[in-house]
């Protein structure tokens, strides 16, 4: 303890200074004040630190809280995403399969019905009976389908088959558009039978092959008032 007055130093607990004789109860109770004060001012000290470290540690918790919680909703909202496109691939992958499945049904289906088509077609042009040629010159007398048929018919079978159909098909166009298909009247059996290679016939389209005479004409046509021409190309001797 120092004494007010003359600065000496003397024990804490003295009362009156040993220099100059001065009461030191004032100095001790400056001195305690003092003391008190600097107390108070460590005590107010470390409370302030303590006290600006617990809002730090505070925001530091719920800094780190709030950065959690970002990163966790940053991760649901990504896993969501990519969810929604695996799962809008894979639905459009699979309209894919179904429409290429659907197509190649489709195609599948159109191949068997074109070769069943073409397999009819096929049968169907293979062979001509005298019956299945009716429906060509549907409405003609049995004589003009007759003359038709046997005009195609090369080898005379009573059977057509390859290009003595499209030989028919042509001379039954060209009857339907030039000829008498009503007209029953028969050719003669001369006409038609096998001679000595000098007489010379032609194709009437209403009466069959006929002998014709240097203008072509045939003959039946011209007793019934008739187009009495013959096809062109149509020549053979017999």
């Amino acid at each position: 303890m120092f004494c007010p007055d003359c600065g000496a130093e003397n024990k804490d607990n003295a009362k009156f200074c040993k220099n100059c004789g001065a009461s030191l109860n004032k100095a001790a109770n400056q001195d305690n004040t003092l003391k008190s004060k600097v107390a108070d001012s460590d005590n107010a000290q470390k409370a302030s630190q303590v006290s600006s470290n617990i809002p730090q540690n505070a925001t530091k918790s719920s800094g780190n809280k709030n950065t959690l919680i970002i990163c966790v909703t940053a991760i649901i909202c990504v896993a969501i995403i990519a969810g929604a496109f695996i799962l809008l691939n894979s639905n459009q992958s699979s309209d894919s399969d179904t429409v290429s499945l659907n197509d190649t049904e489709t195609e599948v289906n159109s191949s068997d019905d074109s070769a069943k088509s073409t397999s009819s077609d096929s049968s169907s042009s293979n062979e001509m009976t005298f019956d299945e040629a009716k429906s060509y010159l549907s409405g003609a007398s049995n004589t003009v389908i007759s003359n038709t048929f046997d005009e195609a018919d090369a080898n005379g079978d009573g059977v057509l088959t390859g290009s003595e159909i499209d030989r028919f098909k042509y001379l039954a166009d060209v009857t339907h558009r030039t000829a008498d298909t009503g007209n029953t009247e028969h050719v003669e059996a001369s006409d038609q039978g096998a001679g000595d290679g000098s007489t010379k016939t032609r194709y009437c389209t209403t009466h069959g092959r006929v002998a014709v005479g240097s203008d072509n004409l045939c003959p039946y046509c011209l007793e019934e008032g008739l187009d009495a021409r013959t096809l062109k190309g149509s020549t053979e001797y017999i």
